[in-house]
């Protein structure tokens, strides 16, 4: 990927990314699923072509709107507090850090997650320390990472194009677009990547495409 040549800093998504949570947030999409009648996502394939943002409209196109959207909302995050520290991080996590940290690049880590939520999140990991910055949103609602991303991005000294976004959904991927920043998918998180896109399978691929 020919643009990667001018990258100074990574940005590295949370949830689905770096910590490999998709399975147990099918499990407890499916609880609150099965808690509204409704069909349950049978596989992990069934959870990631469905899943997408806005979160509002993943509900929709599983039977929750309107009214029902943040009643089931709230249940979903309070069933996945409940599990907190079950999820691992990927293989090779902590290697691609400490390699990307190795080029010499900056890195910070943004989650659509709630600040104290991301934290209880990471601490099992001991992972935030490998970050000069760890971005988080305040409205479960409208998890969008854009204006956390803005606001780091604008007091950085960087310019856009001199970061690259890792993430796994549309939303990682529109944040990127917008900001003017480059974008690799990871395939092993959320949501199934457009063909188009430049994608990882395994997390320690980004080393060779920063390296050069």
């Amino acid at each position: 990927m020919d643009g990667l040549t001018r990258v100074r800093a990574v940005c590295w998504d949370w949830n689905g990314t770096l910590l490999d949570d998709a399975a147990l947030c099918r499990q407890v999409m499916n609880r609150v699923l099965s808690e509204h009648g409704l069909d349950e996502l049978g596989d992990a394939a069934a959870y990631r072509s469905a899943f997408r943002f806005p979160i509002r409209d993943f509900y929709a196109d599983l039977g929750i709107r309107d009214a029902l959207f943040e009643p089931a909302a709230r249940r979903y995050l309070e069933l996945l507090a409940r599990r907190t520290g079950e999820a691992s991080l990927h293989a090779g996590a902590h290697r691609t850090i400490a390699a990307v940290a190795g080029l010499g690049h900056r890195q910070v880590l943004a989650s659509a997650t709630l600040t104290d939520v991301l934290s209880a999140q990471m601490a099992p990991h001991g992972i935030a320390d490998e970050f000069e910055a760890v971005l988080s949103i305040h409205d479960p609602f409208r998890a969008s990472k854009h204006d956390a991303i803005q606001g780091w991005l604008d007091s950085s000294g960087l310019d856009a194009d001199e970061v690259l976004m890792i993430g796994d959904t549309n939303h990682d991927r529109e944040i990127a677009d917008a900001l003017g920043a480059s974008f690799v998918h990871f395939d092993g998180g959320h949501q199934v990547a457009p063909e188009e896109r430049t994608r990882i399978a395994a997390l320690e691929e980004l080393i060779p495409l920063l390296a050069g």
